[in-house]
């Protein structure tokens, strides 16, 4: 017999990371369980609210304001979408008309009668849990938590739910010892990554994934160097122009790659930049296929010394590490998005930055240094090796979520860290 499972995502909250996060799960799922029907579902189009605070965070990032007023207007934002959720979402009774106001989430679980939901923000497992009781629906529902920096905002906090599986030990830690989460409900699963499951996935991606030829074949110039830099600006401003600046004048002989992402007229202007400054074989994009970006990403781990810079993205980041490139990101602001700094620290493999001008003297000065990026890039590739092996978390994950879809405990051990008893 064939078991429904509905993974519910955010489309609009952020640059479509969860969604992709979601369609990762989902194909692992799919790939994994052999009596499974897995299925996408995006959040909004069961609870138009979460589209109305998805596109009030666009709005605040789109506003390129400093890192300090984007985390205090997400931390507003959030406030005031929680208050704004029914009444009494975690209670048991739910209160009359938040009975009355889930109604619609409610009709669409007893319509598909999935066996299991798997929510990939706190809040939509919240939204989830409540909805199928209302339905009178015994289905379980896992949260998935896909950045441990949710971990820290109230309104994706679900200690009352069965299953949490989560990233890295960690996240589990955190949770058992600050907010009273119970050990065993909390799984470490380790990270799917969208690499592994591009060809599924993403546009562009139908072959070559991770062929650093590929890029090659395109743009041989590129691989002509053995200091290999991409500088991602995603809803970023002027300030990545002057970085690409002053690392062009600083060192001619690295080759470079420049994404202004969805900014046609920041992608000319860098394009016209290295024309005036005769470095006419790097590369500008305004916009890649998540496949070919992940070609980019194999380009720089083919080389001898690779540098990441963009801003603290946890998926580009973790992406990134995969590959076994060092990284320097610049502060986004985004409360979710503050441990990304820390953790590459942390780990020896690059750092954070509060502002542009002071990430541009440290990339000025690891490029220069011949041991600096190939120290690191071997401390990421050992990184990859271990934290982000994606044969391991797909059988943790797949594991997971089959004990759950069995009735099975769960118990944790140290060979694969999640098993069914």
């Amino acid at each position: 017999m064939t078991r429904s499972v509905q993974v519910i995502s955010m489309r609009t909250w952020g640059e479509l990371g969860n969604l992709l996060a979601g369609r990762t799960l989902a194909a692992t799922l799919a790939a994994g369980l052999d009596d499974a029907e897995v299925t996408v579902v995006e959040a909004e189009t069961l609870f138009p609210q979460f589209a109305e605070a998805g596109a009030a965070i666009r709005e605040l990032v789109a506003a390129r304001l400093p890192a300090d007023e984007v985390w205090a207007g997400y931390l507003r934002l959030m406030t005031d979408f929680t208050d704004r959720l029914p009444a009494g979402l975690d209670d048991d009774p739910l209160p009359a008309a938040t009975v009355d106001r889930l109604a619609p989430v409610a009709d669409h679980f007893a319509q598909t009668k999935p066996d299991l939901v798997i929510g990939t923000k706190g809040v939509i497992s919240r939204l989830s849990h409540a909805a199928l009781r209302i339905a009178d629906l015994p289905t379980p529902v896992v949260n998935y938590v896909t950045n441990e920096g949710l971990l820290r905002l109230p309104v994706h906090r679900a200690p009352h739910l069965p299953v949490h599986l989560v990233q890295f030990d960690r996240a589990k830690d955190y949770l058992v010892r600050e907010h009273g989460y119970r050990p065993e409900r909390v799984v470490p699963v380790g990270r799917l990554l969208a690499q592994a499951q591009a060809a599924q996935v993403f546009e562009g991606a139908a072959a070559g994934i991770g062929d650093a030829d590929a890029v090659g074949a395109a743009d041989p110039a590129l691989t002509a160097a053995g200091t290999r830099i991409l500088i991602l600006s995603n809803r970023g401003g002027r300030e990545y122009l002057a970085a690409l600046e002053r690392i062009a004048r600083a060192h001619p002989e690295a080759a470079l790659v420049f994404i202004a992402y969805n900014n046609p007229a920041l992608a000319a202007e860098a394009a016209e930049l290295l024309t005036a400054l005769g470095r006419s074989a790097w590369q500008t994009f305004d916009r890649l296929a998540q496949g070919d970006y992940l070609r980019y990403l194999a380009w720089l781990h083919a080389a001898d010394a690779p540098l990441f810079i963009s801003k603290t993205g946890p998926n580009s980041m973790l992406e990134g590490l995969y590959f076994g490139v060092p990284q320097l990101l610049v502060r986004s602001g985004l409360p979710m998005e503050e441990w990304v700094g820390p953790f590459l620290a942390e780990h020896g493999v690059g750092r954070g930055f509060d502002r542009m001008e002071e990430l541009v003297e440290v990339a000025v000065r690891w490029v220069g240094d011949p041991d600096e990026l190939p120290r690191r890039r071997r401390r990421a590739m050992a990184l990859a090796r271990t934290l982000l092996d994606p044969d391991r978390a797909r059988r943790q994950t797949v594991a997971a979520v089959a004990a759950v879809l069995d009735g099975v405990p769960l118990r944790i051990d140290e060979e694969e860290t999640c098993s069914p008893e």
